[in-house]
């Protein structure tokens, strides 16, 4: 059932499946809203503070744990024996396993629930994430973090859905700005971290499992602690409510709107003035299309919603949508990536121009694959680690633009920001 058409209906009552029937003219008892409607009464409060912070973390570990490998090249070079090739696959593991799986996840959080996604995902991430800090080879760690990123992919296909699905129009596009803002906070605390822990290499003597644990180790390690804190604030929050509405569950979702009026308002439960939720003609063709991707399964469904994109009318929409993407992400993560290996060998030949710095480092590669000795001809490394401040300043900048945008967005224009 397209939108349009389910627009159209006026007849008292659609049947979504045999299970349930949603009331959707405009003759509805006392008490009942539509879900748009529900959340104008629970107003904002506690609640949206706390959902606003775990889905703020779940999108700042979808950048800590993709990007945190930029950090720790330098200090690994020599316990793997890194060449300029492992460096750019080990950089883009993490990115390769998000492109690979996010339509899976889109898929399972539209029909498992967007809170349940989001659990499995982080908690599969904090596994192979901390399994990741144990690998031996480099080959072993880019099998690693390209599986951390399979599971944090979940994370960026879903925290944005669960999010705005608790705000109504008014503050939906504000509020994901200032989600988005996590991720800027995170590109301010990975070079942090890594300016507070990298350089105690030489202090520390950490040995687990035979094998001595060094501190980029401890830094992946330290790096998944947001991990950890959405698990434990997803355990206080509740299941989208509109998933909820749209598979049938009416009277689960007018309990947990009555929990978060009492978070908000500070009123009893009880006096929560809405009794029953309806769907409204959007909703509802949104409900009749979850219906679809679930009798059509994974594979056609994900088919017959990929094809449309490369034919017109889509097509054209498709690319610029894609080529924004990729100049952003090439701008900022891809480069941002490579800033700390790249600095660290500019401060040690600062009479170089930076193109030579870059021809320098991989000529060094290829003259170190030339001797028996390849770990003695370019270990031990020095670290600089003010490189890590000057990247920490790029993140205060990405920070700086999405606070602004959070102020401007709904003045501006989705459209006109970007």
């Amino acid at each position: 059932m397209n939108l349009q058409n389910g627009a159209s209906q006026k007849s008292a009552e659609i049947v979504i499946d045999p299970a349930r029937t949603i009331e959707t003219n405009g003759s509805t008892p006392a008490g009942s809203h539509t879900y748009s409607e529900a959340l104008a009464v629970i107003g904002q409060g506690r609640f949206h503070t706390l959902l606003l912070f775990v889905t703020g973390l779940c999108l700042m570990s979808v950048v800590n744990e993709t990007v945190n490998v930029g950090f720790i090249i330098s200090a690994a070079e020599c316990d793997l024996q890194l060449s300029f090739g492992d460096k750019g696959i080990l950089n883009g593991a993490g990115f390769m396993g998000v492109v690979v799986s996010s339509y899976v996840w889109g898929f399972l959080s539209d029909t498992w629930g967007r809170r349940r996604v989001l659990l499995l995902a982080s908690s599969g991430a904090l596994v192979t994430s901390v399994l990741s800090t144990f690998a031996p080879h480099v080959w072993v760690l880019i099998a690693a973090r390209f599986l951390v990123g399979i599971f944090i992919s979940g994370n960026a296909a879903t925290s944005y859905a669960y999010l705005a699905e608790f705000h109504g129009e008014a503050s939906r596009a504000k509020v994901i700005s200032w989600a988005a803002m996590f991720m800027s906070i995170g590109l301010i605390l990975l070079p942090t971290l890594a300016w507070l822990v990298i350089p105690l290499d030489e202090q520390l003597d950490l040995h687990l499992f035979g094998m001595r644990y060094a501190v980029w180790r401890i830094y992946l390690l330290l790096c998944s602690v947001d991990l950890v804190l959405i698990i434990v604030g997803l355990a206080y929050l509740p299941e989208s409510g509109k998933f909820l509405l749209t598979n049938g569950h009416r009277e689960k979702v007018v309990e947990i709107l009555a929990k978060i009026y009492h978070l908000n308002q500070g009123k009893p439960e009880h006096t929560f003035p809405v009794k029953s939720i309806t769907l409204d003609a959007i909703d509802s063709a949104y409900a009749d299309e979850l219906q679809l991707r679930s009798n059509l399964g994974l594979v056609r469904y994900l088919w017959q919603q990929t094809v449309p994109l490369f034919r017109v009318p889509l097509l054209c929409h498709t690319l610029k949508a894609s080529l924004l993407m990729f100049g952003i992400f090439a701008t900022s993560s891809g480069l941002f990536m490579w800033v700390p290996d790249i600095l660290n060998t500019y401060v040690q030949h600062q009479d170089m121009r930076l193109c030579d710095v870059i021809a320098l480092m991989h000529a060094n590669k290829t003259a170190a694959r030339t001797v028996d000795d390849t770990t003695a001809s370019i270990c031990p490394i020095t670290i600089n680690a003010n490189i890590f401040l000057i990247t920490s300043a790029m993140g205060v900048v990405f920070l700086a633009c999405y606070i602004l945008n959070g102020f401007i967005i709904n003045r501006v224009g989705k459209r006109n920001l970007l």
